[in-house]
């Protein structure tokens, strides 16, 4: 009793910690975008500028993981945060789209100070108490960055301008600290175990064919995710003609529509097994991406808008539950997981820009939809040979 007690404590201070920390994220997106917009930038600098900030991450992820193990996650994370919301108290002095980048760029080489301690910290929680509230944290934090970011972003901007968004920022980001005793323990948790060895332990995880595949996928799963936030504001302002706090509630219903996802389907996954549950998701997020593409009214946007949010939040579930079961140290997962999803985050809306500047605005979201139905021929021609899928 006690135990649970406890348990439930502080899977409730993980939730408030991740809504904090998403709604920082969640402003500054937003402000980035628009101040994107007024710079003038390009489709392909949008791009870059929502792409860049998984630069950092994609070259620090595997380094700032093993500094968790030494020196554990609590320090990690407060050198993160300190030298992030410090970063962000200078990005109203970037006066062109060229700077802007250079300013994101340099940001997102801190971004795994805090992003991996608390990957590792939840997916420890997560092994403690089960896989059945994995996707909480990801529900918690989407909260903050897609819903209550967005919105409370595009207002900031609008009437308090840009300098006054970016100190609220880097306010949001130093509220952290005060949660951290509750969230990271002191020191790491095995630190006799030497780096040579750490790498031999980690190159094993190269072979495990269920989690590298899970990766893969939430790497897709990003790359549409970080495309979609990229530009589903400046097309429907440029497209649509739409205000920027409306075009902001594109980003909240989607991001929305993702969470009740998260925390709703668990269920059904179950029910359906993990292969069948990948079909509907891939079926559900091609069907989005289609009507995102169509610029013939506004309500395609809004029904693609939803579609994405729900199948989205279908394939993290199952990314996330084939993780969890994965036979490995959950410290070093959450690096190599978030590699992938980094990744992802990099390429996407880097693709979508440049198929946007090549092939018209219209392509933007269209040209995720071939890689989605490779992965899912891929899937359907090795089921018979994968014992890994959990099915019901």
């Amino acid at each position: 009793m006690k135990a649970t007690i406890l348990q439930n404590k502080l899977l409730l201070q993980f939730i408030l910690f991740s809504v904090v920390s998403g709604m920082g994220m969640g402003v500054a997106q937003m402000a980035l975008t628009l101040y994107a917009v007024k710079l003038g930038a390009t489709a392909s600098q949008i791009g870059l500028i929502g792409g860049v900030q998984g630069v950092g991450l994609l070259l620090t992820v595997l380094p700032i993981g093993f500094l968790v193990d030494y020196v554990g996650p609590r320090k990690v994370f407060l050198f993160g945060t300190v030298i992030s919301a410090l970063i962000y108290l200078l990005f109203p002095f970037a006066r062109s789209s060229s700077s802007l980048i250079i300013a994101v760029a340099v940001l997102s080489l801190f971004t795994a100070f805090r992003f991996i301690p608390m990957t590792s910290v939840f997916l420890e929680f997560v092994r403690k108490v089960g896989s059945g509230k994995a996707g909480w944290q990801r529900g918690s934090h989407s909260f903050g960055l897609v819903f209550l970011g967005p919105l409370f972003g595009a207002s900031l901007s609008k009437y308090w301008g840009f300098e006054i968004t970016f100190y609220v920022v880097s306010g949001l980001i130093f509220l952290l600290i005060f949660g951290i005793t509750a969230i990271f323990p002191e020191r790491a948790h095995s630190e006799s175990v030497p780096l040579g060895e750490r790498l031999s332990h980690f190159k094993e995880f190269f072979k495990d064919r269920n989690l590298i595949e899970a990766s893969v996928a939430e790497a897709l799963a990003l790359a549409t995710f970080s495309c979609f936030n990229a530009f589903i504001v400046v097309i429907a302002i440029r497209i649509f003609h739409f205000t920027a706090p409306t075009a902001s509630l594109f980003v909240s219903i989607e991001g929305l529509i993702f969470i009740v996802t998260l925390f709703t389907l668990g269920r059904v996954l179950e029910k359906l097994g993990e292969h069948r549950f990948y079909f509907i998701s891939i079926a559900i997020v091609v069907t989005g991406l289609s009507l995102l593409s169509c610029f013939w009214h506004s309500v395609f946007l809004l029904a693609g808008t939803i579609l994405i949010g729900i199948g989205l939040g279908m394939f993290n579930l199952v990314n996330v539950t084939r993780v969890a079961h994965a036979n490995a140290e959950k410290g070093k997962t959450a690096a190599l997981f978030s590699l992938f999803t980094m990744l992802g985050i990099v390429i996407g809306p880097v693709i979508g820009g440049l198929a946007g500047d090549f092939l018209g605005t219209w392509s933007v979201f269209l040209v995720f939809i071939p890689i989605y139905l490779a992965f899912g021929v891929i899937l359907h021609g090795r089921k018979e040979h994968s014992p890994q899928f959990i099915e019901p």
